[in-house]
């Protein structure tokens, strides 16, 4: 579990399995389109750089990813079981904005678990803050008309910069701009693990998961 920050060691973490869970939309494969797509490869090596940083500033023990991403599994019972139980314990709930993501049900649905998770979790703890960290894939301009439950989270972070708010960071990687890529990416991390300990999540039942919804779709 995170504990919450000490005197004498205010950045200690101690090793759960997932400190982030990571929302995304890949891009699905057909026969015209067999191989993964450009943006999922930079999406699973952003994941892989973001778990990097996090294991950097905390004493994650590194048996398991800091960072949960479905990646790997086929679609069916055990991966839903798989996505709730990970949802069930992860400490912060990083979704990945481009237009696609709001239009996938699955992402609506693990948004609606997280936000459950944190109803519940407020009902002890009235003061405890947003565990949600959103990350701009692309620039805001593509970002308009968000869906009520997504424009209530702040997902700006001017403090990154008008280069990050404008492209996002596909598309800073996309320009070559390597060094704000990497920077922004360690910034993020730092959030992501600030939040964490801040929030200090309690784990919940997946019971609570039970007939979720798509709150995107929800006006």
């Amino acid at each position: 579990m995170i504990h919450p920050a000490s005197q004498a060691n205010p950045l200690k973490v101690s090793s759960d399995p997932y400190v982030f869970y990571m929302s995304y939309a890949r891009t699905p494969l057909t026969v015209a389109r067999p191989k993964k797509d450009q943006s999922d490869v930079a999406l699973e090596q952003f994941h892989a750089q973001l778990c990097s940083y996090i294991m950097q500033l905390t004493d994650h023990d590194g048996e398991e990813s800091p960072g949960f991403l479905d990646v790997r599994m086929t679609v069916g019972a055990e991966w839903e079981n798989t996505l709730k139980k990970a949802l069930a314990t992860c400490r912060v709930f990083v979704p990945v904005y481009n237009r696609q993501y709001f239009t996938r049900e699955w992402c609506g649905k693990t948004w609606d678990a997280f936000a459950r998770r944190q109803q519940q979790h407020l009902r002890k703890r009235p003061y405890t803050g947003n565990a949600i960290v959103p990350v701009l894939w692309v620039g805001t301009q593509y970002l308009r008309d968000l869906p009520p439950v997504a424009a209530k989270v702040q997902y700006c972070h001017p403090d990154l910069g008008k280069d990050y708010l404008q492209s996002g960071l596909y598309g800073l990687r996309q320009a070559g701009r390597h060094v704000k890529h990497r920077s922004t990416v360690w910034a993020l991390a730092q959030t992501i693990f600030e939040v964490a300990q801040q929030t200090s999540l309690e784990p919940c039942d997946v019971e609570l998961f039970r007939d979720l919804r798509n709150v995107f779709e929800e006006e």
